[in-house]
């Protein structure tokens, strides 16, 4: 018999040192620090081992529930602040308030592109290309660009803001027609970059859109 017909026995009898415990204190298993350890004591290292990592896992579980459940609770604020809207100024001030109360973000804005109509509220709009001119790096159809921005073109997407930052940009579509762009900024060139999730971003531009397309039948 050799060593993997040892082996293999061990494995088609797993409780073989159960019927045998005597030979379990006979083992020795030589541990990383150079002494020699029985099996026992090996096994009693390795299960605490184990459930340390299984404890840590459990935490991280947790933590990713927890995390969960606080963006559900802010993401059904957003949505609920939202919905009360009449008109596009509306829409815009309680998007604006949400976005930087619920989510802390520093700098949030809603622009509109420019169909050439008259329109009574106050929510500013640009020509489509004019925005494209400006920011067209960071404008890419059904998902959010994330970058820095100079000074100028920082203060062009949130008025009245005189610094260089950076910023995640959705555009807003409503069957495939472009209806404007929703922003966040933060004064950190670095805060908003390429490696940055805007799962949520381009969610809020959904909403948006279809709140928008709401308000227009109505």
């Amino acid at each position: 018999m050799d060593e993997d017909d040892i082996r293999d026995f061990l494995v088609q009898n797993p409780d073989y040192f159960q019927k045998n415990p005597e030979l379990l204190g006979l083992l020795q298993i030589p541990h990383s620090t150079g002494a020699a350890v029985s099996l026992v004591e090996r096994q009693v290292s390795v299960l605490r081992d184990r459930n340390v990592d299984l404890r840590h896992r459990l935490r991280d579980l947790g933590s990713t529930a927890k995390d969960n459940d606080q963006m559900f609770a802010d993401t059904r604020e957003l949505v609920l602040g939202l919905l009360p809207a009449q008109g596009p100024e509306e829409l815009e001030s309680a998007l604006i308030k949400v976005l930087r109360d619920t989510f802390d973000i520093e700098y949030a804005s809603l622009t509109l592109f420019d169909d050439g109509d008259e329109h009574s509220d106050a929510v500013r709009r640009v020509p489509e290309s004019q925005l494209k001119g400006k920011l067209g790096s960071l404008l890419v159809r059904g998902s959010a660009g994330c970058g820095a921005l100079r000074a100028d073109d920082f203060a062009f997407l949130f008025p009245g803001a005189q610094l260089v930052g950076s910023a995640a940009i959705a555009i807003i579509e409503d069957n495939g027609k472009a209806l404007g762009a929703l922003a966040v900024g933060s004064s950190d060139a670095g805060h908003y970059d390429s490696d940055m999730g805007t799962l949520f971003l381009e969610f809020a531009a959904e909403v948006v859109a279809g709140l928008l397309a709401r308000i227009e039948r109505s």
